[in-house]
C-alpha cells in the first residue's frame, strides 16, 4: 500500500499523550506521523478479537513500553490514531 493522505488522532489520544513527558511524546509523535508513510511497518499487529463498532481492524504499533492504537482507511485514505498509553494500560 502507498503513502496515505492523513493523519487522525482522537480525543482520547490527544488526552493520552499531554500525560506523557516530552521526550516520551515526541518519541511517540514520531512513530505515529510515520505510519502515513508505512500504516503497516515491521512490528505492526491487528489486535486479535477486535475490531472497532464499524468492524475495521485495530492495529498496535510499539514504541518502547508505549502502543499506539490505530486504524487503517482506505476512503477517505488515512490512518485514525485511537488511543496511545503503557503497554500495560492500553489494552484496557
Amino acid at each position: 500500500m502507498s503513502s496515505l493522505t492523513g493523519l487522525v488522532i482522537t480525543k482520547t489520544a490527544l488526552d493520552s499523550l499531554a500525560r506523557f513527558p516530552f521526550k516520551i511524546r515526541a518519541q511517540l509523535i514520531k512513530k505515529a506521523k510515520a505510519l502515513i508513510l508505512d500504516p503497516h511497518p515491521q512490528g505492526s499487529k491487528p489486535l486479535k478479537g477486535v475490531t472497532t463498532a464499524d468492524d475495521e481492524i485495530i492495529y498496535r504499533q510499539r514504541s518502547g513500553d508505549y502502543r499506539i492504537l490505530y486504524v487503517v482507511r482506505s476512503s477517505p485514505r488515512e490512518v485514525i490514531v485511537l488511543d496511545i498509553g503503557n503497554r500495560k494500560d492500553v489494552y484496557r
